[in-house]
């Protein structure tokens, strides 16, 4: 696994790593310390995943996560940040964003979001999910009507891919994708992406991996 962490404290930058690490000793971590060296980062390798903060010198606000999103849509990113009012982590998800973590957060705190994000769950903050997810022992199947191609879309769409993406790594056609993700949102009885991505959080599940 190859991750990449976008924050321009070291400090920060090496406390995450630490933590994945702790839980994945063969991660592969690359560091940036501005938008621009992410993006050459991202640009000359695959990621897994990309952990990034929304301030950064050189990117104002959510650019970052935008830039990011629009030239690496395929790779899921999470957003560790010092703002974590429920506007701004709504603006992430809404912007692709696969989960949240505040930087308030304790180490336990902090390993356990790293935990659920390589386990293939969904962290979100309490702010947006009440008490702390719980893991399901029984499973998406179980909690939701879903087909296995279904849980194939919705693992894609949390992560934040398009409805091209999806579709181009399926191999399915995009109409396709479209029927699947109304028939997901009509399952989880949500009306957006946004909301899909917050109701796996609380289910606390693991889908399949995108």
């Amino acid at each position: 696994m190859k991750i990449l962490i976008l924050d321009d404290h070291a400090l920060v930058r090496e406390g995450i790593a630490l933590v994945i690490r702790s839980i994945r000793p063969d991660a592969e971590i690359v560091q940036a310390a501005t938008c621009h060296q992410g993006l050459q980062a991202a640009a000359a390798q695959r990621f897994d995943m990309a952990l990034i903060d929304l301030q950064l010198p050189d990117m104002p606000g959510f650019v970052a996560l935008e830039r990011l999103r629009e030239h690496h849509p395929d790779v899921p990113v999470v957003v560790i940040s010092g703002q974590e009012d429920r506007a701004t982590v709504l603006k992430v998800l809404d912007l692709g964003a696969k989960a949240f973590v505040p930087k308030s957060a304790d180490a336990a705190k902090m390993k356990e979001a790293m935990q659920a994000l390589l386990d293939g769950r969904v962290y979100l903050p309490d702010s947006l999910t009440g008490d702390a997810p719980v893991r399901s022992k029984s499973g998406p199947q179980a909690k939701w009507n879903l087909t296995e191609r279904q849980l194939e879309v919705l693992s894609l769409l949390v992560a934040g891919l398009p409805n091209k993406l999806i579709a181009r790594r399926l191999d399915i056609a995009e109409s396709t994708v479209k029927i699947h993700v109304s028939a997901i949102l009509r399952e989880l009885r949500v009306a957006s992406r946004t909301q899909a991505l917050i109701m796996v959080a609380k289910a606390g599940i693991s889908l399949p991996v995108s």
